[in-house]
């Protein structure tokens, strides 16, 4: 974990509403991992008062050197209505990377990646992390939702070697017309997959991971919560255990990635 003043480098609208930020940050992420987050201050440190947390998108490289990292977030609130007005050259308070990450075990030749919505960066990270991985998935399948064409952002990224894509928006405006979730079910029905790798709303991951429980296949989750603090002080981003119905675990510390039936749906 580190904390720094990181420097904007591009602050990107992507689609209406979406912004993709570089953060060239001098130390600290060279080891960082799909899943993983950052804590961002926003603003003058008052208001809001609260830091923000954002899944890493990626990072930036200068050669060997890991120079920066990517995020990528929606205007929803004051805190990213600001954050969207930032301009190249000025700087935020960073302190990551935290949590958890997706664990690929190597026996896991047949991946499925599933994003919905701002579930993206993790999954867009965790797939060209698995580019560098040796031995490469034999096959990898991902899946990415959104209510319209919108809401599909960096789905060209997707575009690898030895991977296919599958889209699916509520509206049919690209795609499948329907819940990423349906897409999954028929491609599950023609064929088994070791690991299923999932980063959206609730509901979607709790349809998933009821889907790999059913057919007996693996799953890792990634969970968004509000934090406060990111590194289990406040204990505002607690998840029921499946384990222990009386038990908590903390987003921002056990996590954010999880094995889904580690948790209570």
């Amino acid at each position: 974990m580190n904390s720094q003043k990181a420097t904007i480098n591009y602050n990107d609208e992507v689609a209406p509403g979406y912004y993709r930020m570089g953060l060239m940050c001098p130390t600290g992420f060279q080891s960082a991992k799909p899943g993983q987050f950052v804590m961002v201050r926003i603003g003058n440190g008052r208001t809001p008062l609260l830091r923000r947390p954002f899944s890493l998108l990626g990072v930036m490289r200068e050669g060997e050197r890991v120079a920066g990292i990517e995020i990528l977030y929606k205007v929803v609130g004051k805190g990213t209505e600001l954050l969207a007005h930032c301009r190249n050259g000025e700087c935020l308070a960073v302190l990551g990377p935290l949590g958890s990450h997706f664990q690929i075990p190597e026996s896991c030749r047949r991946l499925v990646l599933v994003a919905g919505g701002v579930g993206v960066p993790p999954i867009r990270f965790l797939a060209t992390s698995l580019l560098e991985k040796e031995p490469k998935p034999d096959r990898c399948i991902v899946f990415v939702g959104g209510r319209s064409k919108d809401d599909l952002v960096c789905i060209t990224e997707f575009d690898l070697p030895g991977f296919l894509l599958d889209i699916s928006t509520d509206d049919g405006s690209v795609g499948n017309q329907g819940l990423v979730t349906q897409s999954l079910k028929r491609t599950l029905d023609n064929g088994p997959v070791d690991l299923i790798c999932a980063c959206g709303p609730e509901g979607m991951l709790k349809a998933v991971s009821a889907i790999a429980s059913e057919r007996n296949i693996a799953c890792q989750v990634s969970i968004e919560a509000m934090m406060a603090c990111g590194m289990g002080a406040c204990l505002g981003c607690a998840v029921q255990s499946a384990d222990n119905k009386s038990r908590y675990l903390h987003v921002c510390t056990d996590g954010p990635v999880f094995d889904a039936q580690r948790l209570m749906w």
